[in-house]
């Protein structure tokens, strides 16, 4: 039996019914969603999760995606008449420690700069809230009220419900998908086990969750996704709830942080659940048909005591059965959204409930129109390199981010639980100068060098020390790299941070011309700075462009999410074979050579002619440098004179190796990353991700002048009639003690006017500088404002920018 569908939605969890609820509400006619199990108690995590909504996190997308969630979650009707399945009593997180509550403060500061009310509790507030509570066994919390408790399974039968309602979806129950019909790399079908037969479609998308990798497997395309057991008890009645045993819910889902463990009222007793064992991780091939398994009650021994040291009451009831309950882990702790590589199959996969609306909205918008409307890049399928689907750093990574759930990891902290897989090709030599790396993109990275605590006493006047939170991941020697790099000549190990995209072909002019907003119809041998941006007009990538020959360009961008980027690039081209896009990223390796002495060292080992002019700004050449060849590309990060070179990776270690000898003369370092965002920001260069995103156009960004208008380009039409409400500024602030990092509220008085997208202190500014997104009306150099960071307000004024170098002088010398 053959049947057909415009979108098949397989998964008729919260994910799927509000994927299918969206549609729907966009008007898109023939939807079908499948189901394996029931529709009204489904197999997955949908008919078993605990139901705490969150609102408010430590992270922006998640936050975006909860809060918007809870505004449809709200006003749903319900599912069953008189059964309620939303209590509105917020959420509170419960901290044991000064440190935790601190945490608490920045979580805060967070809802500030979203608009998301929370309050600050004390031991004794807590217990008010929450009466099973002794408070002398904590240190206060946090009350989050726009959150609170759910009944997952209804909010799905809900939109369901509505869906149904409006003749455009139609749901299966009891239907289970073997496979997929696909030809040509296209979806044309789903192949089900039901009566349905074979569903035929132009799109399908995978909201199974759990079961995901299997589905992706028949489709051959990788889906870096790990099922994990997670422990749920039900108490037996419990005596101290008193009169308020009489109602299902009414205090609000609590975590208590420090212990990794979160509990809930059902009526006379309470659910408990814990993070607190060792990460149970279940192979895909391995699941049952439901995400239930059997109760491991060793497991929960000490999540029990725990709990009934800090509410004695539960000492007067005991556990009344459990189970393990199966979620779905990433190796990034990320949701995987986007098109496969199979076109017209789409996932929707690692989101949790309180996210889940949302996702379905803009799964919706995405499959119909091609703009998510908002920022997923933190989410998106394609962000992932080829090693994060092997099996072995699939499990490492999503045990890591089971285990590290409640932990407030600290701004400068990368949440990766494998290292030393990818090095540099002279990895030992950075080793020798006493390298303290993180992992970037999964390869040792230098953040600086212990050799250089020398150049600590010399520069020491200008460095001023951290103490306390500041002081973590960060070192004296990262000020002293700085100051000698712009006051002498650093060498940079750049080959984990920047590479190249080689675009090639008859067509590429004509396609790169739409894909960025700079003119690149170049002279062989110069280059752009240009800006990639979304149909919304926002910006999707910041580039530099360079001719290399008449038909071919390499594009540079970060290689962290280079294979998202690409595909955003590619999918933009036309696929008559007229465009080629083809990575060197890993055949050539990075170096950076800056500073006011790169030159005079790069001309020791070179015999090419890199004057100024000869050699000007912003221009690229082949150079050899010693026995091997190498393209040069004068342009920096750093706002200094220098040179990022790309050389084959079987001569990076001889290149290394030339130019370090070269700089003895000059006693020049080797420099870590670490400074080059210091440098950067007294430059005022603009840091994609924060200072620019998708969800502001160039203008918010003070890039309008990226913008070549006398041409079309992909998002232009947008980005021009966007309207700005808050812009970037520069802030410098008055104490020297001050430092922020990211999202603390920006304040005029007591009102929020903005937030900070990124700081870093700037060592020869003699000041911590921000860049922080304000209200336009407060957006003039010389307005005073404050930074509110865990509880502590700083001063700080809008100031020019850059506050280096403002003519450039020393980049084009």
């Amino acid at each position: 039996m053959e049947t057909d569908a415009n979108i098949v939605v397989i998964g008729a969890g919260i994910v799927g019914a509000s994927v299918a609820y969206h549609l729907a509400d966009i008007g898109v006619e023939g939807v079908v969603v499948l189901d394996k199990g029931g529709l009204d108690v489904n197999d997955g995590s949908t008919s078993h999760a605990p139901g705490g909504l969150r609102t408010l996190t430590r992270s922006h997308f998640f936050t975006t995606l909860g809060i918007k969630s809870r505004a449809v979650y709200d006003k749903l009707p319900l599912a069953v008449a008189g059964q309620e399945q939303f209590y509105r009593l917020g959420s509170a997180q419960v901290a044991n420690t000064a440190e935790r509550f601190d945490s608490h403060k920045r979580l805060h500061e967070m809802g500030m700069s979203h608009g998301i009310a929370s309050h600050l509790l004390s031991a004794n507030e807590v217990a008010e809230l929450l009466p099973l509570v002794d408070p002398t066994t904590v240190y206060g919390g946090i009350h989050i009220p726009s959150a609170g408790v759910v009944n997952t399974s209804l909010l799905a039968t809900s939109m369901r419900h509505i869906a149904e309602a409006t003749g455009r979806a139609v749901f299966h129950g009891n239907t289970e998908v073997l496979d997929f019909d696909i030809r040509d790399g296209r979806i044309f079908g789903v192949i089900t086990a039901g009566e349905l037969g074979t569903i035929r479609c132009e799109k399908a998308i995978v909201c199974t969750n759990i079961w995901a990798p299997l589905l992706a497997e028949k489709a051959g395309a990788p889906m870096p996704l790990f099922p994990g057991e997670h422990q749920y008890i039900y108490t037996k009645p419990v005596p101290a709830l008193g009169e308020r045993a009489l109602t299902e819910v009414t205090m609000p889902v609590t975590a208590f942080d420090d212990l990794s463990i979160y509990f809930r009222q059902h009526g006379d007793h309470l659910g408990i659940g814990s993070y607190a064992h060792e990460a149970r991780l279940v192979d895909p091939h391995d699941l049952p048909k439901t995400a239930v398994l059997p109760f491991t009650p060793d497991d929960f021994t000490g999540a029990w005591e725990r709990m009934q040291h800090h509410m004695p009451g539960l000492k007067e009831t005991g556990v009344d059965h459990g189970f393990n309950g199966m979620f779905s882990f990433t190796v990034d702790g990320m949701p995987v959204m986007g098109e496969t590589p199979v076109a017209g199959l789409w996932s929707a996969v690692g989101a949790w409930l309180s996210f889940a609306s949302e996702v379905g909205r803009v799964m919706a918008q995405w499959m119909t129109t091609g703009d998510p409307g908002m920022d997923v890049s933190p989410a998106h399928i394609d962000r992932f390199h080829p090693y994060q689907s092997n099996s072995e750093y699939l499990s490492r990574q999503a045990k890591y981010f089971y285990e590290i759930g409640f932990e407030d990891l600290h701004p400068s902290a990368v949440a990766s639980s494998v290292r030393n897989l990818r090095h540099a090709p002279y990895h030992q030599r950075l080793e020798a100068l006493g390298a303290e790396y993180v992992p970037f993109a999964a390869q040792e990275t230098p953040l600086y060098y212990k050799s250089n605590q020398r150049l600590v006493d010399k520069h020491r006047d200008a460095i001023h020390d951290r103490a306390g939170y500041h002081a973590i991941g960060w070192s004296p020697i990262m000020g002293a790299e700085h100051l000698e790099m712009r006051a002498n000549v650093g060498l940079v190990d750049w080959s984990s941070m920047i590479g190249p995209i080689e675009v090639s072909g008859p067509g590429a002019l004509a396609h790169l011309q739409y894909l960025c907003t700079a003119d690149i119809d170049l002279p062989v041998g110069e280059l752009t700075y240009s800006l990639v941006l979304n149909p919304s007009g926002g910006v999707m990538r910041d580039i530099t462009v360079a001719r290399m020959a008449e038909e071919t360009w390499w594009i540079l961008t970060g290689k962290a999410n280079m294979p998202a980027e690409r595909a955003y690039f590619e999918a933009l081209a036309p696929d008559d074979g007229s465009v080629v896009y083809r990575s060197r990223a890993e055949e050539l390796v990075g170096i950076g050579i800056w500073g006011p002495n790169s030159r005079a060292v790069l001309d020791k080992v070179t015999p090419n002619d890199i004057s100024n002019d000869a050699f000007p700004w912003y221009t690229w050449q082949h150079l050899d440098i010693g026995m091997a060849p190498a393209t040069a590309i004068r342009i920096s990060y750093v706002g200094e004179l220098g040179w990022e070179l790309y050389v084959p990776r079987s001569l990076a270690l001889h290149v290394w190796d030339t130019l370090w000898e070269a700089g003895r003369e000059f006693d020049m370092p080797t420099v870590g990353t670490k400074s080059l965002l210091s440098m950067r920001i007294e430059k005022g260069y603009g840091l994609w991700g924060s200072d620019m995103t998708p969800e502001y156009p160039p203008a918010a960004s003070r890039m309008s002048w990226t913008l070549d208008q006398t041409k079309d380009f992909h998002g232009k039409e947008a980005a021009l009639a966007a309207r700005v409400d808050r812009r970037i500024v520069t802030l410098r602030f008055e104490a020297d003690e001050a430092v922020v990092y990211g999202w603390e509220p920006v304040l005029m008085n007591d009102d929020v006017i903005g937030f900070v997208a990124g700081g870093e202190y700037g060592y020869n500014v003699g000041a911590f500088l921000a860049h922080a997104f304000v209200d336009v009306d407060y957006s003039a150099t010389g307005t005073e404002v404050e930074v509110q960071f865990t509880g502590i307000r700083y001063a700080a004024t809008v100031v020019a920018s850059p506050q280096f170098d403002p003519e450039n002088v020393r980049l084009k010398s």
